[in-house]
């Protein structure tokens, strides 16, 4: 079972890599929590999520979905989008410094062992770090190309192996703030949630040479739903900007509509 670490306990410095060989020879990376060797599993902060695939069938048959509903997967997107109306997420932040920081790990660990891992020689920390996939990704506009913020993905296969030779479904727990289980409960764009999230694995050779950090989760708190979420109630970059015709709002729906007209004609 695994043990869930709140992520501004998470002690970055007992996480260790290692080098091994799989089944067929090949270079085997792996992570852990020194000194048990326990997990790295921690309990995300609460961020706004855009694209979950929680429940049902996962991701198959989206855009970048699978076409095998037997290779589906559930997914969930942190992004670093202000909560309520606030300049930033600032335990977002803490959290993506953590992530980066084991990043930062494990690329030291790459560049130390490239000639085995990479196949490679003599490359710069630098070099090496082009060919590593980041856990914190920037996202881009696509109309602009300039950067919008990052997201952390995570990912699990909604079919696991069994140990005799089959498959069984997982199931993604949803659950309210405090951590009670919602019967039928759904992830939705814009929803604030936390994850149980967890390495599922450390891989290499992917692409030809890239290299990085594969995170899953297994439980999600839905921390608030987007439609209880706070509306703004004032926007700062209109602020100091002089309009020459600039009025005070009417609520149109409660005011009498005159358009220069008498309204007894329409009695």
């Amino acid at each position: 079972m695994k043990h869930y670490t709140p992520f501004q306990n998470f002690d970055v410095n007992a996480v260790r890599f290692t080098l091994g060989v799989d089944s067929k020879g090949k270079p085997q990376l792996s992570m852990s929590c020194e000194p048990a060797g326990g997990e790295v599993a921690m309990v995300t902060p609460a961020a706004v999520t855009q694209w979950p695939r929680c429940t049902g069938d996962g991701n198959f048959g989206t855009m970048w979905g699978p076409t095998d509903a037997s290779k589906t997967k559930f997914t969930l997107d942190l992004t670093d989008q202000p909560i309520s109306g606030t300049e930033i997420n600032a335990d977002y932040e803490k959290f993506k410094a953590i992530v980066e920081a084991i990043d930062d790990k494990l690329l030291d660990f790459v560049t130390e062992n490239q000639s085995r891992i990479l196949g490679r020689k003599n490359r710069t920390r630098e070099e090496v770090k082009m060919l590593q996939v980041r856990t914190a990704r920037q996202k881009i506009d696509k109309l602009t190309g300039q950067p919008t913020g990052y997201t952390v993905d995570l990912k699990t296969p909604k079919f696991a192996w069994d140990g005799q030779g089959g498959k069984y479904e997982r199931k993604v727990t949803i659950c309210d703030y405090q951590g009670n289980a919602v019967a039928n409960g759904t992830v939705k764009p814009g929803d604030v949630v936390a994850a149980t999230m967890h390495c599922n694995s450390v891989y290499n050779g992917m692409a030809g040479d890239k290299f990085g950090i594969s995170y899953g989760f297994q439980d999600v708190s839905v921390v608030c739903q987007r439609s209880n979420l706070e509306d703004k109630t004032h926007v700062s970059a209109f602020q100091n900007v002089e309009w020459s015709c600039g009025k005070p709002y009417v609520d149109q729906v409660s005011e009498p509509i005159h358009n220069g007209t008498c309204l007894e004609q329409f009695a």
